[in-house]
């Protein structure tokens, strides 16, 4: 009899986790964040191309990785990147408790499975998202630079990648750090979509708590620095590639405790 009902459980939670990625990634909502990421990144790095650079010889061209490397560098294209996200997973909060869509989902499966599902299709969609949109702005960019990079020991244990068209690894390892710190911002933002729920407050907060997360982590050491932990994927060596990632896990495990008291306390309080 148990086994029953934990063989239910199981299905239910597997079927709210696939329902929910099933919704963020339909074709309208995976092609918008993948042509905001791009967009972004072939922003950034825009005043570097040009016309006359495609007949170049590659020795002459830019370095696609090291010219979005420095980009991250830079706070306002990272908030940018969290902006994109924000548009696409943290504005279905305010617009499922503006329809009063959470009640009914609530009746089919209980509210641990229902915010763990959300959250991680959330987490999935930005991961996705930012290593897919970085790579359709580097194959854009190629015809104008070179994902290679020479003659720079700026990227320790990576520096064998470089070198060669094994650096879109490199490229894709870059994107990944930045999902993963984009997470945590968007679970908070989250919440305070749930606490005022409308889609532009959702989108505001985004940006306002990637802004305070720097500002209040600036001056600490950059195991904690917010800002130098997002610029690039620990480069020198892999424990601290490992660090950056147990590092935003944590912060994303910390923002999920936020965002699963503050619609907790919105249902007690009868608020849908």
């Amino acid at each position: 009899m148990k086994s029953k009902k934990k063989m239910k459980r199981k299905r239910m939670k597997k079927g709210m986790l696939l329902a929910e990625l099933y919704r963020l990634f339909t074709v309208r909502r995976l092609m918008t964040g993948l042509f905001l990421v791009a967009m972004i990144a072939v922003i950034s790095v825009s005043d570097l191309i040009s016309i006359d650079s495609i007949s170049w010889p590659a020795e002459l061209k830019q370095s696609i990785c090291d010219q979005l490397q420095i980009t991250l560098v830079f706070d306002r294209y990272k908030s940018l990147y969290v902006i994109a996200a924000s548009i696409c997973t943290v504005t279905t909060f305010p617009s499922d408790i503006k329809n009063h869509v959470l009640p009914y989902i609530r009746q089919r499966t209980d509210f641990d499975s229902m915010m763990n599902a959300r959250l991680l299709a959330i987490a999935a969609y930005i991961i996705v998202t930012m290593i897919t949109g970085f790579l359709l702005a580097g194959v854009f960019l190629n015809p104008f630079m070179t994902i290679e990079t020479r003659g720079s020991s700026l990227y320790g244990i990576f520096q064998p990648l470089m070198n060669s068209k094994a650096a879109w690894i490199y490229l894709v390892l870059m994107s990944f750090n930045l999902a993963m710190s984009i997470i945590p911002v968007c679970y908070l933002a989250a919440a305070v979509a749930i606490l005022k729920p409308d889609e532009y407050v959702a989108v505001g907060a985004g940006f306002f708590v990637f802004y305070l997360l720097f500002y209040f982590t600036e001056a600490l050491p950059w195991m904690f620095s917010y800002s130098s932990l997002t610029s690039e994927p620990g480069r020198a060596s892999v424990g601290e590639v490992i660090y950056h990632v147990v590092f935003f896990t944590i912060c994303s495990l910390a923002a999920a405790k936020c965002v699963k008291a503050v619609m907790q306390k919105r249902f007690l309080n009868g608020m849908d």
